[in-house]
């Protein structure tokens, strides 16, 4: 990964790492089936903090149903803030082996774009966390789009044993919250442009409508309005 030539862009609970030189079809396909994946299962399944495995499940299969094929999925379970005892491959690490990707060169990119912005965190806040009384659930999910298009999708599920609105911001991009045990769920998948091309355009016309509606994308690198050259 070029760290220099990735942006972040985030997608309700996604923050999706892309390549700056990815052309605006590739990069549009993939923030339309994000999000749209996100909304049918929020239809279907409700809360993503409450039922999460069904969520999961619709949203996995809302890609599909839009011609993203499954190359490959990893399960795991990690002690974070721990250092792993085994010196075999486990699941996750593995797959991100076999997809050739860094996890810290992208979590540095991720943290990069939200230092851009106290918006950014909170936003991304906004749809993957959810207070419950003195801790915090998080459902988030980090990706990596790559030339085809191709997604590689990691689903994080954990409890923080504190309200997340009280961890101060520098405290929230470090590694310092994440403790305990965390759920991963991750997929790569490959998007068939036969079977995309002809729901394309009415996709990127409902996609737009919802996020009029929601305010579901946000862009760290988006230029502020009024801000002074």
């Amino acid at each position: 990964m070029d760290k220099a030539s990735e942006q972040l862009m985030l997608i309700g609970g996604t923050a999706l790492v892309y390549p700056q030189r990815a052309g605006e079809i590739l990069r549009q396909a993939a923030f339309d089936s994000i999000l749209y994946a996100q909304l049918v299962a929020n239809k279907h399944a409700g809360s993503r903090f409450e039922q999460y495995d069904a969520w999961y499940a619709a949203n996995r299969e809302a890609f599909r149903q839009l011609g993203w094929i499954k190359l490959a999925s990893t399960h795991d379970l990690k002690q974070l803030g721990q250092p792993v005892r085994s010196t075999q491959l486990q699941p996750l690490e593995a797959w991100l082996k076999m997809r050739a990707i860094s996890p810290e060169a992208l979590l540095t990119t991720v943290r990069a774009g939200l230092r851009r912005s106290a918006q950014g965190v909170d936003h991304l806040l906004k749809f993957s966390a959810q207070e419950q009384g003195q801790r915090s659930r998080l459902v988030v999910e980090v990706g990596l789009l790559k030339a085809g298009p191709t997604l590689d999708l990691c689903s994080i599920t954990l409890q923080v044993d504190e309200r997340i609105s009280a961890v101060p911001l520098n405290v929230l991009l470090s590694e310092q919250v994440l403790r305990g045990e965390a759920e991963f769920d991750g997929i790569s998948l490959a998007l068939d442009n036969g079977r995309f091309e002809h729901q394309r355009t009415a996709l990127q016309a409902l996609m737009e409508d919802r996020n009029a509606q929601g305010d579901y994308r946000f862009d760290p690198y988006a230029p502020v309005v009024g801000a002074t050259p």
